[in-house]
């Protein structure tokens, strides 16, 4: 494994047995960790190079005529394969053009070892968003300035190779000893390349114990066969309160003077600060709000400085008053900003020290018990995926220190098998577990418990809210920032979800394979206690007579219900998946068996649940059983308890609805797997956030950059249940941003454009695409264009870059879901490369932040309205049809104003900035709510009119002096 060749070959298609050929290869050669030989070709493949290849690499029929055939090129190819390694990014798409290549020459077949960089980059980096080459090339700094040029992604993969064969030689003993198990069937040879490593650890360990003790002690905490990244302290039981510093007393205002005065210490230590009236009027309010113990919604424009806004008046509050103070975010983006820079910023400007602590619901921390279990099963019957996902984990452990799921880069089918290692409050062992001392989650909550300022997001807050406030420590005050989501992230998580998917996993999980935890928990049963030896076996025969036909059942019904949903499902989401509503009452004729089986599954499950509950009478003794078989019960207990509620879940949605809920059922149709996705929304949210969450707080501090519609906060306040209160409870600021968005900003409405939904499909497309290229040519690049639809986007997308292919000077085209899903990586790209644009749809509406001159043109391509056949929309428009109100004027318009005002947001960062936004959507202008819209905005120009009169002025405006250069 010392001496390797990384090969990339590009080729006319995918499938060499169908007649596609190589057309370039690309090969570098490494010996013992250094590059010592490269080689690289064009070759004629004696056939024409489609369109959409020449479009990918570049390779044109021209440039491969006078090149040398695979015959006169392998030779020197083979000289250099003999003897190595073969390695490959994606390995078996290489080899299987290799191995064809070899035999139509007259040559054997390649039977060296295989390396593929993707599987060994996912064992490896579980971290990482993407193993694309290309991603992986930007992430780890390796150059990589051809992609899809053969010489170029060999060298890329070359050093990738060896970046990842030093991560692998960094790993503790242990992990590769254990990564080896996991490893031993897998198509490729990397159980050979860990045993080689393991060996070169194994030689070297005497030495390293002579010199240094133990090896690695300083990095690894190695228990129970597991290396854990080493913690800066192992958690003590603790349910103490935080001790707050007892500061000096100020008046608040003294300390904003002494903070954000002109000789202030935030001017001194940050040198990013500038001084804002906006800012300390958000300040002033926040502070009051919480010295009067009532609610505020602050709506703070764009470059106010919002987080500093609430954070200096809470942090002041929160330790005048020896209270903690708790900040909730929608996203995780912005809990890790806050987290890691913006209270490290302010820590450095304040007289006092302040502890920070994040924390998340349970089920996203490892429980590291139970993913001690996992490995003990056998490998055997395993899958390669499953296994993949183990090894991904087992990395992890030495990387991570919260272990929390949202650091990984898990598939499909490691996020089913998260279900079973996650931590929860049925299968946990609290002090008993040999690794509470070590608990990701009780870390967190102990960190938690200390800290003076709790970050969480609007998830947790809402759990916490179920769940009578025992999740989060006792508080009184809090902020939520993205406030805009807060009725959102309450209808998700007031709702209910089941997947059939999840219900065949959960049965997997009860099955009686050998090594299984049921198989096991019996085994340790007999052995500790051998006089339950009897009843314990007729209690597993009973169980393998319900649950073998159970499964079968729940697969059968799981294809009937598919059948059903995506005959009747329509498209009214942006993620690919089709939606149908319904209603019990639905089921009748043939569908009926739908509901019949569901009655018969419930009953198997309850059988299955029930023998389980037996089984774990049998070893109920005063004595106390040996840790494995306490372990292996708790986890019995918490399947039957996930049983239970797949029984509940089952019911619900199918037996028994609630009518205080809508029901719906969501399919991807174009997928192989046949999975239904059902779902359950409350139709009132309001009503359940104003009772047990605003009457009971002191103060809720609400805020976003867009809460009003037409300056009014009305639709905030009725969508929270804020309206519910007396009105001395609740107050209300907006402050405008600071920008002059008259000079910076110029909004362009062509009113000449097809109208949606009017004209043809085809007319209303062909307008967006040459529209799109108008504004792409006019800005060179720096655009992002916002869609409504992943199809639209794509269709889009496809358009230009055919169209833009001839251009002199190229254009780089980044599509969400086509070039990476990962938004970050997708800024990251377009902020660094010349000419690009960008293409996004939901996530991309808000939360972009993308100051100077790469982003220059925004385009709107329609008005990003709620689809009307989306089923949580259709039941609460009924709702309101029935109470005499406007769905569309009180909640489908209004949704789509701030959804829109933060589409329009992401431009204009800074007082610096100048950028133009294109509405393509006529109905801004045409229809008699579309001024809604427009007055909601901040004060830009705004100009409608003809398109080719219109388009002129983006070049015109986007060639101004910069704003800094034209008061001089």
């Amino acid at each position: 494994m010392n001496r390797l060749l990384v090969v990339d070959f590009e080729t006319t298609g995918s499938n060499p047995r169908q007649g596609d050929k190589i057309i370039q290869i690309g090969a570098v050669a490494i010996d013992d960790g250094q590059i010592v030989d490269s080689f690289s070709t064009l070759i004629n493949p004696e056939q024409s190079i489609p369109p959409f290849i020449t479009q990918l690499t570049g390779i044109t029929d021209d440039m491969v005529e006078d090149a040398p055939t695979i015959e006169d090129a392998f030779p020197r190819f083979l000289r250099m394969l003999e003897g190595r390694t073969f390695v490959a990014h994606n390995a078996y798409f290489d080899l299987q053009f290799l191995q064809e290549a070899l035999l139509s020459q007259g040559y054997y077949t390649f039977d060296g070892y295989v390396l593929d960089t993707v599987e060994l980059a996912r064992l490896l980096l579980p971290m990482q968003n993407s193993y694309r080459l290309g991603e992986l090339a930007s992430d780890l700094d390796i150059e990589h300035d051809r992609p899809h040029q053969a010489d170029s992604d060999a060298l890329a993969t070359a050093e990738l190779y060896m970046y990842l064969y030093d991560v692998l030689q960094r790993l503790p003993l242990v992990t590769i000893q254990r990564l080896q198990m996991l490893v031993s069937s897998f198509r490729s040879d990397i159980q050979v390349l860990l045993r080689h490593v393991e060996m070169e650890k194994l030689v070297e360990l005497p030495q390293l114990e002579e010199n240094e003790g133990k090896p690695d002690s300083h990095m690894w905490d190695v228990y129970r066969q597991l290396a854990l990244n080493k913690a800066e302290e192992k958690l003590e039981a603790s349910l103490k309160r935080p001790q707050f510093d007892q500061i000096e007393y100020k008046s608040f205002d003294e300390l904003l003077e002494e903070t954000v005065g002109e000789q202030g210490s935030l001017q001194r230590n940050v040198a990013s600060y500038q001084r804002r009236d906006a800012q300390e009027a958000m300040m002033r309010a926040v502070f009051q709000a919480m010295h009067d113990g009532v609610h505020l919604l602050v709506e703070a424009g764009t470059g106010t400085g919002k987080s500093l806004g609430y954070l200096l008046p809470g942090v002041i509050w929160a330790k005048q008053n020896q209270q903690q103070l708790v900040i909730s975010t929608n996203t995780i983006q912005l809990q890790e900003q806050l987290f890691h820079k913006e209270m490290r910023a302010l820590q450095q400007a304040l007289p006092f020290s302040v502890t920070t602590a994040t924390l998340k619901g349970r089920g996203n921390y490892l429980c590291l018990r139970k993913f001690e279990q996992a490995l003990d099963e056998p490998v055997e019957g395993t899958s390669q995926e499953i296994r993949l996902v183990k090894g991904q984990m087992l990395t992890w452990l030495t990387q991570t220190q919260t272990g929390d799921v949202e650091e990984l880069s898990l598939p499909t089918t490691g996020q089913l098998f998260w279900q079973q290692v996650k931590s929860d409050t049925g299968s946990c062992l609290n002090r008993a577990c040999p690794w509470f001392s070590r608990c990701y989650y009780f870390k967190a909550k102990d960190r938690a418990r200390e800290a003076e300022v709790i970050i969480v997001n609007h998830a947790l807050l809402i759990s916490d809210m179920q769940a009578e406030n025992r999740i989060l420590p006792p508080y009184d005050v809090a902020i939520i920032d993205e406030a805009h989501h807060l009725e959102e992230a309450a209808t998700q998580h007031l709702g209910k979800q089941l997947t059939t998917t999840q219900l065949l996993f959960l049965l997997d999980r009860a099955s009686l394979d050998k090594g299984g935890m049921l198989h096991r928990f019996a085994e340790e049963l007999t052995a500790w206690l051998p006089e339950t030896k009897e009843l314990a076996k007729e209690l597993i025969e009973k169980w393998e007579k319900v649950s073998i036909p159970l499964r079968e059942k729940v697969q059968k019904w799981s294809v009937q219900l598919f059948d059903w949903a995506s005959k009747r499902a329509e498209e009214t989401t942006d993620a690919g998946r089709e939606t149908v509503r319904y209603r019990v009452a639905m089921f009748t004729g043939k569908s009926e068996r739908i509901k019949k089986s569901a009655q018969k599954i419930i009953q198997a499950i309850g059988e299955v649940a029930q023998i389980g509950d037996q089984l774990l009478q049998l070893g109920r003794t005063e004595e106390k059983p040996p840790f494995s078989l306490r372990s292996l019960r708790t986890d019995l207990h918490g399947l039957l308890q996930e049983m239970q509620k797949g029984m509940e879940l089952l019911h619900f949605f199918l037996l028994e609805q609630d009518p205080q809920f809508v029901y719906w059922m969501e399919v991807e149709t174009r997928m192989a797997r046949k999975q239904v996705h059902l779902y359950a929304a409350l139709l009132e949210v309001s009503n359940a956030l104003a009772e047990p969450f605003f009457a009971q707080k002191q103060s809720l501090i609400l805020t976003s950059a867009t809460l009003t519609v037409k300056n009014s906060f009305t639709y905030m306040l009725n969508q929270c249940g804020l309206d519910q209160l007396p009105e001395e409870r609740v107050r209300t600021l907006s402050l405008p941003s600071p920008f002059d968005y008259q000079g910076q900003g110029l909004v362009l409405i062509p009113s000449d454009f097809p109208l949606p939904g009017k004209d043809t499909e085809q007319n209303y497309l062909d307008a967006i695409i040459q529209g799109s290229l108008d504004v792409v040519t006019a800005a060179k690049g720096r655009t992002m264009l916002l869609f409504t639809s992943h199809s639209m986007l794509r269709q889009v997308y496809q358009a230009m870059k055919e169209r833009l292919v001839d251009e002199d000077v190229p254009y780089t085209l980044l599509g969400q879901g086509i070039d990476s899903n990962n938004r970050s990586k997708l800024i990251h790209q377009f902020q660094t490369m010349e000419r690009s644009v960008l293409f996004g749809t939901s996530s991309f509406w808000e939360g972009v932040d993308i100051p100077g001159e790469a982003l220059s043109c925004l385009v709107i391509v329609r008005l990003p309205f709620t689809p009307p056949n989306h089923p949580v929309y259709q039941g609460r428009a009924e709702l309101m049809k029935e109470a005499g109100k406007n769905a569309f004027m009180s909640m489908a318009l209004p949704q789509a104003v701030i959804q829109f005002k933060q589409g329009v947001g992401r431009l204009i960062r800074h007082h610096l900035d100048r950028g133009v936004v294109v509405v393509f959507d006529t109905r801004v202008v045409e229809s008699r709510y579309g001024r809604t819209f427009l007055q909601s905005l901040p004060p830009f120009q705004i100009e409608s009119g003809a398109w080719p009169t219109l388009r002129q002025q983006i070049p015109e405006f986007l060639g101004m002096l910069p704003l800094d250069d034209r008061n001089e």
